[in-house]
């Protein structure tokens, strides 16, 4: 018997690849882990516990880009207060994104895992999206490296632990639409050599998207974005060097609050080259670990999304998304095209990886080969210093102020009745909150009611129309009188003003029954209210629970099967 490795026997080197990855990711979102609350800005937004409503499972009037997370974040919070749910995931999943790159970099040894993973942690891409708060699309690019590693793995061999493992990296990439495309991308490049098995692959994968799909195909949301979003959403810049410069070094995000300081300098085209050098260097060195063919694959796929988000920042490029945002389906998702660079995340971290093991081997006799190395592990921190300038605003947690729970114990059992917020918008400056920084509605997540806000979103000068119906005849009725009057007939029950907000003493609010005035909060029951009659077990809700069940039931299947094969490969070890 081979006697089980003792968890103390490990190498310093092993840990150094398992903390730093974790230490940077710890650094991007310290505020969060040293303050009090709950994080609240932009599209991050935790709430104490968040109930299971119609929208939770994509079931409401707008398009389901939170299906299936929103079920799965609100039923961790049953369990932990969401405070500490995202302590958990936010550093978590920046940290998985570092140990899956470490993963993939394993034959090149512990130089090339550490230099990667801290490559792969610390970029423009991964930090413009954790300032924009959209933790969930940052988890979806996490589980890529993981599951494109076991994909190869089942392709090569055929083993059911490793059809497994990559089921259930795709689950959780899966969480969000824009990850579970994603994910089926990335089992395209990675099993495309054998039919067979990349139709498992690919089979196990659309059924993970089912939730989303089941609600957006039977959904009243409209199909089609509007194309006003495709010039709102292209990459952009505040470098004098434009966004292709900015897109060839991982960023070119297209909100300006986002975009570190350090990326509209000179220090924009230096990360650029950065990267082209990376790519350069590090290519060989990785095709002689992955093969010729898994990188040329995984090359193609960084490359088309890549050149799909730079031709985005041209003229015909857009001209093309308009026609694709107004004519295909969901093409929607594409309009924020920078996002598409996240494989091509992955592929650098890999490739700076790979450039840290040829200097490691170049200076293995030389004196310096240490601090040398040491500065080429602290690249991506020297490429981009004021990381955490963008990153720390958003994370950093806020109270919530006594009201919002109030308010959410009078809406309790009103889970039927439609809720509106005023006044009218899709993000929110709280004069509680953080100086500076806007948020979606918290009351979608924190109230047990059908919460109807404003999905247009204010980008700039430009108002991206939303595609909820129920929202935009909410909109219209505001505009041609009070709520009193013209909300009864769309079913609306309740309103709630935040009082703190600039433009509500503009707000008319005669008629409406006061029910709570707090300083922060105010509950107002609309009279003559027709509620909606109890929800029916018609056609779509039950295809969309059939739906969640499904997927809830494969991933499952796959984490227990990977569990039982791991154990299985354990136990063979120790007796041979």
């Amino acid at each position: 018997m081979v006697p089980a490795r003792r968890w103390n026997s490990r190498p310093w080197q092993d840990w150094l690849v398992t903390l730093w990855p974790l230490a940077l990711s710890l650094v991007l979102v310290l505020p969060l882990l040293v303050r009090p609350g709950h994080p609240l800005a932009r599209d991050l937004v935790f709430v104490p516990r968040q109930p299971f409503t119609d929208s939770t499972w994509g079931l409401g009037d707008v398009a389901p880009r939170a299906v299936p997370v929103d079920s799965v974040v609100a039923a961790l919070t049953h369990l932990v207060d969401g405070g500490v749910l995202a302590r958990l995931i936010l550093p978590l999943s920046l940290a998985l994104l570092g140990w899956g790159v470490a993963r993939l970099l394993a034959p090149l040894g512990r130089t090339a895992q550490v230099a990667g993973s801290g490559f792969a942690v610390w970029n423009a891409f991964v930090v413009e999206r954790l300032a924009m708060g959209q933790w969930a699309l940052l988890l979806g690019c996490a589980a890529l490296p993981w599951l494109v590693d076991a994909a190869m793995r089942y392709r090569r061999d055929g083993r059911r632990g490793d059809l497994a493992a990559a089921i259930a990296w795709t689950a959780l990439a899966s969480l969000t639409p824009t990850g579970g495309l994603f994910a089926l991308a990335g089992l395209l490049a990675a099993a495309t050599p054998h039919l067979r098995r990349l139709a498992a692959l690919l089979g196990a994968g659309l059924a993970l998207q089912a939730p989303w799909l089941v609600a957006a195909l039977t959904g009243p949301a409209a199909a089609v974005s509007d194309s006003s979003g495709v010039a709102a959403f292209a990459p952009d810049t505040e470098s004098p060097f434009g966004s292709v410069v900015a897109l060839l070094g991982l960023g070119g995000i297209w909100d300006a609050g986002a975009e570190p300081a350090t990326r509209t300098t000179w220090w924009a085209p230096v990360a650029a080259l950065a990267v082209v050098l990376v790519l350069a260097v590090g290519l060989p060195a990785l095709r002689r670990v992955w093969g010729g063919g898994d990188l040329a694959r995984w090359c193609m796929l960084s490359g088309v999304l890549a050149a799909v988000a730079l031709s985005a920042a041209t003229s015909w490029g857009a001209d093309l998304m308009v026609w694709l945002v107004q004519t295909v389906p969901g093409a929607g998702l594409a309009r924020d095209t920078q996002k598409l660079l996240a494989p091509a995340v992955v592929l650098v971290a890999a490739a700076f990886g790979a450039c840290a093991a040829r200097i490691s081997r170049a200076l293995a006799t030389n004196d310096l080969r240490w601090p040398i190395l040491l500065v080429v592990a602290l690249g991506p921190v020297l490429l981009l210093p004021d990381a955490t300038t963008r990153t720390w605003p958003t994370v950093h947690p806020v109270v919530f102020p006594a009201d919002f729970e109030a308010t959410a114990d009078l809406l309790a059992g009103h889970d039927r009745e439609l809720v509106v917020t005023l006044p009218w918008r899709a993000y929110r400056a709280f004069a509680w909150g953080r100086p500076g920084m806007t948020s979606s509605d918290p009351a979608v997540r924190m109230f047990d009611a059908e919460v109807v806000t404003s999905d247009s979103l204010q980008v700039g000068a430009v108002l991206v129309p939303g595609e909820g119906r129920l929202a935009a005849a909410v909109g219209e009725a505001l505009d041609e009188g009070p709520p009193a009057q013209t909300l009864p007939a769309l079913g609306v029950s309740w309103v709630v003003v935040y009082p703190d907000d600039e433009e509500a003493a503009q707000l008319d609010l005669s008629g409406l029954e006061p029910v709570r005035l707090g300083e922060f909060v105010e509950l107002y029951r609309v009279p003559d209210a027709v509620i909606p009659d109890a929800p029916v077990w018609g056609v779509r809700r039950l295809s969309v629970w059939m739906a969640h069940l499904a997927a809830l039931g494969l991933a499952l299947a796959a984490a227990a099967t990977r569990i039982v094969a791991r154990r299985e490969r354990d136990a063979n070890g120790q007796f041979m």
